[in-house]
């Protein structure tokens, strides 16, 4: 035999003894790699089950432990859920009549309120004025008035008074009218139970808004300085949220209003806010899902992050995942945010069995939560609140492919390793 021969046929017998160890480290590794569907778990301290599902302590919760979100155990609440109490319609609404009467009708002036002020046989006296910074109007020959706080008629009396101290006319004399021209942006603050407390301003205008108002006709609408404008600022009341007894705080004095019938449909205290007023919503210590809805007091929509890098799509945008599949109506759940993501369908034997990760901020005990659920599993407890959890704004979702997509993509990473060294070596 020709020891070129030799040498090639020796050469030929170690290239497939390598190819059969590689096959069979192919067919060890790939299932064992398959087996981390999602990322490794944290440690065990933080992962939540039955024995350990006080929020407080523990953030990531398995494909098998719902998730309920409270301050501590679930079964431990203190209070009535919302949903628990539509059926006392009629104390619901004798309450809130009674609230009702202890609220100030009339609309407080604010900076920046314009206001037409007229005195009868005083046109000299007379004017269009806007509430300064420091809180005056100022009509000709008069001193400055303070006017903000006040409300027209209290403010009409004022001015009498001064013209009658000032001797310009006399006190049985005065006749004046006071039109209210433009409601002004008012700043308020706002705390508690909403998702973006802090200082707001509610009632601007668009330029649109301020280009149609020509002028021409007396009076004005202040309905954007209501309590609902102010909560729809501040991002919506959360679900924590106790709406029967939300407080407005202007000065020294605070007012309780139960708005509760905005998601019952029925009436609610009305109560135009000023320049200054504090809203602060107290909070329950559960989640109410009742809550999560579009309403007057709540979000009308939430943004949710999603990552799909499904095989054979190599991106998002190949993906359908695009800016109006992550906008949900508020009270979406995870399924649906997975079905915008395109994590279900598909063939089922290679693609039924995915895992998706959810990172939400609860909002009771604002701690980062992860939750790992099965999409088998999610579709079957679909039903079930602690299964299916309801999206926050600001939530991530992220897609795992099927074990028999992991173990064909194992397989492709290591034949692109293994195979070009044999062949570098047949070289």
């Amino acid at each position: 035999m020709n020891p070129n021969q030799s040498i090639l046929i020796s050469s030929n017998h170690h290239n497939a003894h390598s190819l059969i160890i590689a096959a069979l480290i192919l067919v060890i590794i790939a299932p064992l790699l398959s087996a981390c569907v999602t990322p490794h778990a944290p440690e065990q301290k933080a992962i939540c089950d039955e024995d350990n599902n006080d929020m407080t302590l523990c953030h990531f919760y398995d494909s098998d432990t719902p998730y309920l979100r409270s301050k501590a155990n679930h079964n431990k609440q203190t209070s009535t859920p919302l949903t628990n109490a539509m059926g006392n319609t009629y104390l619901m609404y004798a309450g809130q009549s009674q609230q009702a009467l202890h609220l100030p009708q009339n609309i407080r002036l604010s900076v920046g309120d314009r206001l037409n002020v007229k005195v009868l046989n005083g046109e000299e006296f007379s004017g269009s004025v806007e509430i300064n910074n420091d809180g005056y109007i100022y009509l000709p020959y008069l001193a400055p008035i303070h006017a903000k706080g006040l409300d027209v008629q209290a403010l009409s009396i004022k001015i009498k008074q001064h013209l009658v101290d000032e001797q310009f006319m006399l006190k049985n004399s005065v006749r004046l009218s006071i039109t209210p021209l433009k409601w002004a942006p008012v700043q308020i603050t706002v705390s508690g139970g909403v998702f973006e407390p802090g200082q707001h301003q509610i009632n601007k205008k668009s330029d649109l808004e301020i280009i149609d108002d020509d002028g021409d006709h007396s009076g004005d609408q202040a309905s954007k300085r209501s309590i609902a404008a102010a909560l729809r600022a501040s991002g919506g009341v959360r679900p924590d949220a106790n709406i029967k007894e939300i407080m407005v705080i202007r000065d020294q004095h605070s007012f309780t209003l139960d708005l509760s019938g905005v998601i019952h449909g029925f009436p609610v205290p009305s109560m135009t806010l000023m320049s200054g007023d504090h809203i602060h919503v107290p909070q329950h210590d559960y989640f109410d899902d009742a809550l999560a809805r579009p309403s007057q007091i709540t979000a009308p929509g939430i943004r949710v992050f999603l990552s799909n890098l499904t095989q054979p799509a190599s991106s998002n945008s190949q993906s359908a995942v695009d800016t109006d599949a992550t906008r949900f109506p508020y009270g979406t759940r995870l399924l649906n945010g997975a079905i915008a993501a395109n994590c279900v369908g598909g063939a089922q034997s290679t693609n039924a069995s995915r895992h998706l990760l959810l990172i939400t901020k609860n909002p009771l005990t604002a701690q980062v939560d992860v939750i790992e659920r099965s999409m088998d599993e999610l579709i079957r407890h679909s039903w079930e609140t602690g299964m299916n959890p309801i999206l926050m704004p600001g939530d991530g979702i992220a897609c795992y492919d099927s074990r028999v997509t992991n173990i064909r993509e194992i397989a492709r990473s290591i034949t692109e390793v293994l195979v070009p060294a044999t062949l570098l070596e047949l070289l």
